[in-house]
């Protein structure tokens, strides 16, 4: 779910191809703040680029730049515009239960809907991020800068080692909140209605317990000294969350997010995204995509993995669980990658969206609903077929 390709890749073209529908609108709001300017209604919003897409029960919600979000009751064959409180791409959504619903997005946005999509409020956003950070940052040096003086060694040794490191942190908060809201918020997961995770840019992680009222920063809770990206968020079955990040770093909590265990898969790039699939006995077997058409598959909890062969060299943006136990990967030129329960090869399938893409959701064991460049398509195992205007 965390779509970041897209969103760089062949980005003049992307944003001519929206121009197009929303030039006029767009016009009028220039030089507004987007996290103040309301998405506008667009008669062709559904031709926009979308960058995610999720189920909310029956109901399918996809979400994309300039706040654009659209929902469906036909299952992608016709869509409706959300009414949405800003105007920033927005990333990824997720909706844990069919009413409630979370989306996340540029400038550290985060949304909420209680009526499966229709309508959003902003909870939180890059202002409010950069304060915590820089809180967090100013805690840090102060207790760094204690340790130190009283310490045995005075200005040597690790205190000494540990006030620079945290100095370092500070100057990096203070600039980050001089230059405003510009971090990017990637994906989004809640386990419920109240408790809930936000991940992003630069080792961005916040936590809620509360639905959203209020959010904490958890990002010190990584081993993550280098504010390596942290791409997408999803749990396993039985509750362990895993995080998919930069230089293919893999995250796993056992205990709800308060603490991490990093996992290396041996691969340098990006990964975007990592399934956990639970098959019976105490050690999961994950699988975890990324750029290059890299997949890697581990039977030991991540403490180790091996590549997943795949004819396929595009990169691999998106995956999800069939019904039927099967898994699905996407890839950026919109082919879909077949899997079976265990995740040990994938074939391509015959369909395809015909575009660049961020993002799918299973319609049935058969048929997925493809979120991309040019909005939604149904692609089955066949064909692809275009949506319809709403």
């Amino acid at each position: 779910m965390i779509h970041t390709t897209l969103a760089k890749t062949g980005r003049t073209r992307r944003r001519l191809l929206a121009c197009i529908a929303l030039a006029a609108p767009l016009l009028a709001h220039a030089g507004k703040d987007r996290l103040d300017t309301p998405a506008y209604l667009a008669p062709k919003a559904s031709g926009a680029m979308m960058v995610d897409v999720a189920r909310a029960g029956n109901r399918v919600v996809a979400v994309g730049e300039h706040g654009i979000i659209l929902y469906s009751d036909t299952n992608g064959k016709t869509w409706r515009q959300a009414a949405v409180p800003v105007s920033v791409t927005l990333t990824a959504v997720h909706f844990p239960t069919p009413a409630k619903g979370w989306a996340v997005g540029h400038d550290g946005v985060i949304l909420r809907s209680e009526d499966g999509g229709a309508r959003w409020t902003k909870q939180f956003d890059g202002n409010t991020a950069n304060a915590l950070v820089l809180a967090a940052a100013q805690k840090r040096e102060k207790d760094a800068r204690d340790t130190r003086d009283a310490s045995a060694d005075g200005a040597g040794g690790q205190p000494a080692a540990a006030l620079q490191a945290a100095e370092r942190a500070l100057e990096d908060a203070q600039a980050g909140a001089k230059f405003g809201p510009s971090r990017p918020l990637f994906d989004v997961w809640f386990k419920d209605e109240s408790e809930g995770i936000a991940v992003g840019s630069f080792g961005q992680l916040f936590h809620t317990a509360d639905g959203g009222r209020t959010w904490a920063l958890w990002g010190g809770r990584i081993a993550n000294p280098d504010g390596l990206h942290l791409n997408a968020i999803s749990a396993t079955d039985k509750g362990a969350l895993l995080i998919a990040g930069e230089a293919g770093k893999v995250y796993r909590s056992a205990d709800g997010g308060a603490s991490w265990t990093t996992l290396d898969t041996g691969y340098a790039g990006q990964l975007y995204g990592v399934l956990g699939l639970e098959r019976g006995g105490d050690r999961e077997t994950l699988i975890a995509f990324g750029f290059g058409g890299n997949v890697f598959r581990s039977t030991a909890s991540g403490s180790s993995w091996r590549r997943v062969p795949v004819e396929e060299t595009k990169p691999v943006v998106s995956g999800r669980m069939l019904p039927d136990g099967r898994i699905a990967l996407l890839t950026y030129d919109g082919r879909i990658l077949l899997g079976d329960e265990q995740g040990q090869g994938f074939k391509p399938a015959t369909g395809n969206a015909g575009m660049s893409v961020a993002a799918f959701a299973p319609i049935d064991n058969d048929a997925f609903i493809v979120a991309g460049e040019k909005g939604t398509r149904i692609v089955s195992m066949n064909s692809p077929t275009k949506t319809r205007q709403p």
